[in-house]
């Protein structure tokens, strides 16, 4: 898992796709950008991104 910059929380959010996995065990909502998902803390304060391997049972959120 990465840390993600601050500024690129916006760019997250209009570029993926809704979706919650599991990330080292828990249960996590997030987003879908191309092959990586993208999750936040409760407060969406520290953003972290999951690579392929790092998450598993992914749903997409359906508009």
């Amino acid at each position: 898992m990465n840390l993600l910059p601050e500024n690129s929380a916006d760019s997250v959010k209009q570029q993926g796709r809704q979706a919650s996995a599991t990330v080292s065990g828990r249960r996590r909502s997030g987003f879908l950008v191309g092959n990586k998902f993208v999750f936040s803390d409760q407060a969406e304060v520290l953003w972290m991104q999951a690579g392929p391997g790092e998450f598993r049972e992914l749903r997409i959120w359906r508009k």
